[in-house]
C-alpha cells in the first residue's frame, strides 16, 4: 500500500511538471502545434506611412517610399521563397481582395492597425496570415562595383491569430551594406553576396528567409 501510494505522488509531480513546462511553453510566444499545422495565408506587400496604420513598432526618420511595381515585385518573390523554403500550404491573397484601409486612423500617434488586419483575415475566411510589410526602402545608387549610396531596407512580416485576433510571431530584417572597409564584422555576408553591392530587393529577399526561420514558416 506505501509503495503504491508514493508511486501515486511521483505521477502526479511529474504531471504538475509537465502542464508546468507546457504553460511556460505557451508563455514564451511559441505557435501550438495546432497553428503550425495551418495553412499560411499571406497577403500582399504594403508600407505603413504613419504610425497609426502600423500593428507594432515606429516608422522609421526620413521614410524611404518604395515605388508600387516594387511592392508587386516583393509579393511575387515572397511566393517563390515559400514555394522553395517550405513544405506548408500556402494562399496567397491579391491585391484585388481589399487591402484594410488603414487611413482612417491617420491622426492616430498609436499603432490602430492589427484589428483591420484581423477583420481582414476573418472575411478572406484565413485562420493563420503572413502579413509582409516594408518600412523603409532605399534602392542602391551605383552599380555591383560600387555605389554612391548603398542599399537600405527594413521589411517586417507578422504572423497572425486570426481566430485569437493576436500576433503569433513577427520578424524584422533591417540592413543597409556597407564595404568591408567600414565593418569587418560583415565578411560574411560580403562573401555570401560575392562581394558585390546589391539592390535593395536582394536584401528584401534575405530578409523573408530569415522570417522563414524565425517563424517556423
Amino acid at each position: 500500500m506505501r509503495v503504491r501510494f508514493i508511486t501515486t505522488i511521483l505521477a502526479l509531480i511529474c504531471c504538475f511538471g509537465v502542464l508546468a513546462c507546457a504553460r511556460q511553453a505557451r508563455n514564451a510566444g511559441e505557435p501550438s502545434t495546432t497553428v503550425l499545422g495551418q495553412i499560411i495565408y499571406v497577403a500582399p506587400f504594403t508600407q505603413p506611412v504613419s504610425t497609426s496604420e502600423l500593428i507594432t513598432g515606429f516608422i522609421p526618420e526620413q521614410q524611404g517610399r518604395i515605388p508600387r511595381d516594387m511592392l508587386l515585385s516583393l509579393d511575387e518573390k515572397l511566393r517563390e521563397v515559400l514555394t522553395a523554403d517550405t513544405k506548408r500550404g500556402c494562399a496567397w491573397f491579391a491585391r484585388t481582395h481589399g487591402i484594410p484601409d488603414m487611413t482612417r486612423f491617420h491622426t492616430s500617434e498609436q499603432p490602430q492597425a492589427l484589428p483591420l488586419w484581423v477583420a481582414y483575415g476573418k472575411k478572406q475566411g484565413a485562420k493563420l496570415l503572413l502579413i509582409p510589410q516594408v518600412l523603409n526602402w532605399n534602392e542602391r545608387d551605383g552599380s555591383n562595383a560600387g555605389v554612391a549610396r548603398a542599399a537600405h531596407v527594413r521589411v517586417e512580416f507578422f504572423l497572425l491569430n486570426v481566430p485569437e485576433g493576436a500576433l503569433a510571431g513577427r520578424s524584422v530584417f533591417e540592413e543597409e551594406q556597407v564595404g568591408l572597409t567600414e565593418n569587418l564584422l560583415t565578411v560574411g555576408s560580403f562573401i555570401q553576396r560575392r562581394g558585390v553591392w546589391v539592390t535593395a530587393d536582394v536584401l528584401a529577399a534575405e530578409g523573408m528567409r530569415k522570417a522563414v526561420r524565425e517563424l517556423g514558416l
